[in-house]
């Protein structure tokens, strides 16, 4: 539901809004907590609710056998996406019949090729020592070569538990969150947000939106998570704009 849906003529989504926030800020009490989780154990989801929405639309079209297009793309959007989810959101989706790149007709994988062991890791190091990471998009290309492509494969693999030991050390060497824990899209918007503020480029829109989110998400962050962000001075950038944002 959206922050302005109604039930009964109350509105719902406003509440949500306000229940979310106050467990952001640790203010919800645990018996409320625990009656949402009951009632929906996403409902106060750590990947975006817009995800979620458009979730619950397509798990609705797929029980009912009306997918639209907008529904069926989006399907196979997280299907390329796969690596980059959270664990839980893969969960959700194999009850669509989602499963990774598996779920995408094979004219239409990104991953396919299969590359030798270590192919990758001299375009890897190249990138590394320009950027300073590998939070790469998956279109990514390093001297002609499909590095966004090959580290898809990577954390593939990793997670598989394939990943051979010597390719694992390199790349981690080259970047410790190569392969995080959390949505991998997380920490592309890190590494943007933090390019931006090292330039000292101004930050786009989205980003400032993303931003604010920490705050509000940042007692569900992974401690690593609060550490980045803590690297780059952000908590105290927060804490300054919203006291600007009082003095105006």
């Amino acid at each position: 539901m959206t922050d302005r849906t109604r039930h009964n003529g109350h509105p719902l989504g406003s509440w949500l809004l306000r229940q979310r926030q106050r467990a952001a800020d640790g203010r919800i009490e645990p018996a409320r907590i625990t009656a949402l989780n009951a009632l929906d154990p996403h409902w106060n989801p750590p990947w975006p609710l817009a995800w979620q929405r458009a979730y619950h639309r397509a798990r609705a079209a797929t029980d009912s056998g009306t997918l639209t297009r907008t529904e069926r793309r989006w399907i196979r959007t997280q299907a390329q996406l796969w690596d980059s989810l959270h664990p839980t959101q893969q969960q959700l989706l194999t009850r669509l019949g989602t499963t990774g790149s598996a779920a995408v007709p094979a004219q239409d994988r990104t991953t396919a090729r299969r590359y030798p062991p270590g192919e990758g890791l001299p375009h890897a190091r190249a990138y590394a020592t320009l950027h300073g990471h590998l939070a790469v998009s998956i279109h990514t290309h390093q001297d002609g070569f499909p590095l966004g492509r090959w580290l898809v494969q990577q954390r593939r693999k990793a997670r598989s538990g394939q990943l051979s030991t010597g390719t694992l050390q390199e790349l981690t060497v080259l970047d410790p969150w190569w392969n995080p824990p959390w949505p991998f899209a997380w920490q592309r918007h890190y590494h943007q947000y933090r390019s931006a503020l090292a330039a000292g480029r101004p930050i786009p829109p989205e980003l400032q939106r993303w931003t604010l989110k920490q705050k509000t998400l940042w007692e569900q962050l992974h401690p690593h998570q609060q550490g980045l962000l803590t690297a780059i001075g952000l908590p105290a950038l927060l804490v300054h704009s919203e006291r600007q944002g009082h003095l105006g």
